[in-house]
């Protein structure tokens, strides 16, 4: 029950972030597609184990639209978990948003 309430005070008291990246003014209009990886961060944030996003890979020939870098709450949870032994595992949520049309 000890550990529960230590977890549930971390998460509780761990702020999520957002980071929004945009390629000029969003058409409404058009269509959009939108991918979604977690990247992985260890060692206090400092490295990375994950790739840098290459948007042109993921829209391929298409133009992006925004990219959004966030720590979601199952982003934090996960880290929370892992973070228990010493300060490990940084995930955050990556989103490309490419358009379609």
């Amino acid at each position: 029950m000890r550990i529960l309430l230590s977890i549930l005070a971390v998460v509780l008291t761990s702020g999520c972030t957002t980071i929004h990246f945009d390629n000029g003014p969003v058409d409404n209009l058009k269509t959009t597609i939108e991918t979604e990886d977690w990247h992985h961060n260890v060692a206090l944030d400092l490295y990375e184990l994950s790739k840098p996003v290459v948007v042109s890979d993921k829209c391929k020939d298409k133009e992006w639209v925004t990219v959004t870098t966030e720590e979601t709450f199952i982003n934090g949870l996960a880290a929370s978990v892992v973070n228990n032994a010493g300060p490990i595992w940084y995930p955050k949520t990556i989103r490309v948003t490419c358009q379609v049309d």
